[in-house]
């Protein structure tokens, strides 16, 4: 996948934030939408791909979760892979919504293999801001963590 996917990705988001995150199952209607839009059809697959990746990692967290107690602390040491693709500034941004208490481990997992799952050499401070929106977003009850990240502009910038 290509930073043209992630532009799909920010489309629909932008498209559907006021709405219950149903997009795949209205598949062909968006991807029609998205084709007039301009997206070509390989990105399209590419984003309805990745998000169903996010709805199957949301399933599995929140199974993980009732099996598990929450830890309120831990360190979370990055891959070479994932050191290439998150600048120090990325983990950062990670480490200190997590240390806010707007993410937990398992959702700071969800963003991160959301934004390996994206493929990119490369992901920058609103990349990475927009691909945890989009995480928080589909997981319940994180209304406002989701505004409060909508609002976070002028902190990261």
């Amino acid at each position: 996948m290509k930073t043209d996917v992630l532009d799909v990705l920010m489309y629909i988001f932008e498209r559907f934030q006021d709405q219950d995150f149903v997009v795949v199952e209205e598949a062909g209607k968006l991807s029609s939408e998205l084709t007039e839009v301009g997206f070509s059809d390989g990105e399209i697959d590419s984003a309805l791909d990745w998000i169903d990746g996010l709805v199957d990692l949301r399933d599995s967290a929140s199974r993980e979760e009732q099996d598990t107690t929450k830890a309120t602390f831990s360190n979370r040491i990055f891959t070479d892979k994932e050191r290439v693709v998150l600048s120090i500034q990325a983990q950062g941004f990670l480490y200190h919504l997590q240390n806010l208490g707007v993410l937990d481990a398992a959702t700071r997992e969800v963003v991160i293999e959301r934004i390996m799952a994206l493929d990119i050499e490369g992901v920058d401070l609103e990349q990475v801001k927009w691909v945890t929106m989009m995480v928080m977003f589909n997981l319940p009850g994180q209304e406002s963590a989701c505004a409060w990240l909508e609002n976070i502009d002028d902190a990261i910038h």
